[in-house]
């Protein structure tokens, strides 16, 4: 029996990433602790070599994802991350001060018709043709891939950015205009426009029907009564004074939508899909003051789906709740973003069920994105809280957690806050995708029920927990905690205040981590010797050093006779006995390379490319996707760049071997 390096660790103190003198001894003891260990300085482009070599990029994949995979140490700059995510023109739309001066009603409002009719004209062009009830009515259990695939192939992405910022640009203007000093409203009135009715409100209280195109409020505890957008349209409220209540659901499918509330306690209680949430569209809220409550069912508070849903609340101790896919979630395609920038702000996702037990409901929530797995690319979501002491609450997937060829980003500027999730949250990257959680100070405190996060990777995916400073706790129970499987990379980063780690027995924390695919997985861990605390199960601890463990290889269990079953009839052989293929290259059969290369190819052809085949050592027989796989070359060898000819860690011209494309 064969035994190759089991896992990797990496425990290093680095430095944070505030200018390039920093990022460059940052990355300077990351490589000499990777030297250390016999891996060789490229290490931490283990992820780009294996996506390099192993994988198909799938369609839609944010490039900001693609560069952070390729330099994992840039996912510690959130700022950086923000600002290449969302467009200056819906990060501009979070300043709406009051223009110089006053200018005529009616010549304000003649221009700002005309400008929403040319960003309606640019939406018709940049989206076709879709089922846009059938993808409504799909939206709270899930969209068919089909469906998904239709949609990508109807939005054209780059006319859309058009359509936004046309549309954002023009009610900027607007709003800034209408709260400009001695600005004086008229009676109120209902009339058709170029881009459908129009209504102009009371000072008093009005109800206001869903049938506008739009509706300017000068004041007055108003009721809103929402339905869906769709079709092309427009739908736009602006409303400049009182505690007003909005009911119903705004989403927009292929439409154009915002909301603007400039003062007043308000209420926004969606029965369903909405609050800045977008499908082949653009749809904003945007709450400059108040302390405003958020409600909502699936898909909503910043959520974006091949288009840009935001939700931005200047100030004001608000709450958010929201059922799932939703506080700043991204699909493919889309990037979703919510923003808070003062208060003591509560956020609750609760989640659909898991189809998979795993403990908890899916909230896919709080600074989360994801993609359709084998078909297309994840979008980006973000979740950004810049002052006040706040409460994050999810079940699974979320608080900064990507999955996919996604990007999910949760950055807290600021306060003492708690973050509260069972798994697969607080930096989780999932299957090829990136998470980020980042604390900028305050005494903070992170606990997963389960596990699979604070700072983990995940099959070829990059989770990272930066926490700048305070006093933190942190707690867990497996898979956690600056670790990963499959190839993955988990940070965690936290150097400053007098921290505890704690975790159960589970040996894949605090730098542990997996080997696979002949390459290692790895864990790097950032803390003050001086003043951590580490506690395993209730007692007192400490980091393993990093170490080399062995691993036996499980035997094959397959006759060579096997062998002309496989070549007569494939597809039967392989519906009989999925891992015959593989066991039967572990026993060396078929002998020859051209009869391995024709077995090879008519299999996958006849199982329709369940099989990959290519060179390289033979991997175990039937082995879970989580665990690890044989080295093929010991640690001091190792090459992660992926910019040779050659696969690094593998010897020069292996044999030929198929193994299960899971």
């Amino acid at each position: 029996m064969m035994s190759r390096p089991g896992f990797c660790a990496i425990a290093a103190l680095l430095a944070a990433l505030s200018g390039p003198a920093a990022a460059q001894e940052l990355a300077s003891r990351a490589n000499a602790a990777l030297r250390e260990r016999g891996l060789g300085p490229d290490a931490l482009r283990l992820i780009d070599n294996v996506l390099t070599h192993e994988f198909t990029i799938p369609p839609l994949t944010p490039p900001v994802v693609l560069d952070v995979l390729r330099n994992p140490l840039t996912a510690l700059d959130a700022a950086m991350l923000f600002e290449r995510s969302i467009p200056a023109d819906l990060r501009a739309f979070a300043d709406l001060s009051p223009a110089g001066g006053a200018q005529p009603f009616d010549s304000l409002l003649d221009a700002y018709i005309a400008e929403l009719a040319n960003a309606q004209a640019e939406l018709m062009a940049a989206v076709g043709n879709f089922d846009e009830a059938a993808v409504l009515r799909e939206l709270p259990t899930g969209i068919a891939a089909e469906r998904l695939i239709a949609l990508a192939a109807a939005v054209d992405l780059g006319r859309l950015a058009l359509a936004r910022r046309s549309f954002l640009g023009a009610t900027a203007r607007f709003v800034r205009a209408l709260r400009a000093p001695g600005m004086r409203f008229p009676a109120p009135q209902r009339f058709q426009s170029a881009i459908g009715l129009v209504v102009i409100g009371s000072p008093d209280a009005d109800r206001h029907p869903p049938d506008a195109a739009l509706i300017i409020d000068p004041g007055g505890d108003d009721l809103y009564e929402r339905a869906p957008a769709m079709g092309g349209s427009i739908s736009v409220v602006i409303d400049l004074d009182g505690d007003d209540r909005y009911q119903g659901s705004d989403v927009a499918v292929h439409a154009l939508s915002a909301i603007v509330d400039v003062f007043g306690d308000d209420t926004y209680a969606a029965s369903g899909a909405g609050l800045g949430a977008a499908i082949a569209g653009v749809s904003v809220l945007v709450d400059l003051d108040g302390a405003d409550s958020y409600g909502g069912d699936v898909f909503g508070q910043g959520a974006g789906l091949f288009g840009v849903g935001a939700l931005i609340d200047r100030r004001g101790n608000d709450r958010y709740r929201v059922r799932a896919f939703g506080q700043g979630y991204g699909g493919s395609g889309g990037l979703g973003l919510l923003w808070d920038q003062a208060g003591n702000d509560t956020y609750d996702a609760t989640g659909l069920p898991d189809v998979y037990q795993r403990g908890g409901a899916l909230s896919f929530a709080q600074g989360a994105a994801a993609g359709e797995r084998d078909v297309l690319g994840g979008g980006i979501g973000i979740l950004r809280d810049d002052a006040g002491d706040d409460r994050y609450r999810i079940d699974m997937f979320g608080q900064g957690t990507g999955y996919y060829f996604a990007l999910g980003l949760l950055w807290d500027r600021a306060g003492d806050d708690q973050y509260s999730a069972i798994r697969y949250a607080q930096g989780n990257g999932v299957h090829q995708a990136v998470g980020v959680l980042r604390e900028e100070s305050g005494n903070d405190r992170y606990a997963l029920s389960v596990g699979v996060g604070q700072g983990m990777g995940l099959d070829v995916a990059l989770g990272v927990l930066y926490d700048a400073a305070g006093d933190d706790h942190y707690r867990a129970n497996a898979l956690a905690q600056a670790s990963g499987t499959a190839n993955g990379l988990g940070m965690l980063a936290d150097e400053t205040g007098a921290n505890t780690f704690e975790m159960n027995d589970h040996p894949l924390a605090w730098g542990q981590a997996q080997w696979f695919r002949h390459l290692p997985t790895l864990g790097v861990l950032l803390y003050d010797p001086a003043r951590a605390t580490f506690i395993r199960s209730g007692k007192p601890s400490a980091p393993s050093p990093p170490r080399v463990e062995y691993e036996v290889e499980a035997p094959v269990d397959c006759a060579a006779d096997d062998t002309q079953a496989l070549l007569g009839d494939p597809e039967r052989a392989v519906a009989e006995h999925v891992d015959l293929l593989p066991c039967l290259m572990a026993r060396g059969a078929p002998g020859s390379a051209s009869e391995c290369r024709r077995c090879c190819a008519r299999t996958r052809a006849a199982v329709r490319g369940r099989f990959i085949c290519r060179r390289g050592e033979v991997p175990p027989k039937s082995r879970p996707r989580s665990a690890s796989r044989a080295g093929a070359c010991r640690p001091q060898r190792a090459s992660a760049s992926g910019r040779s000819a050659s696969h690094p860690c593998r010897r020069p011209q292996p044999p030929i071997f198929c193994e299960l494309n899971r």
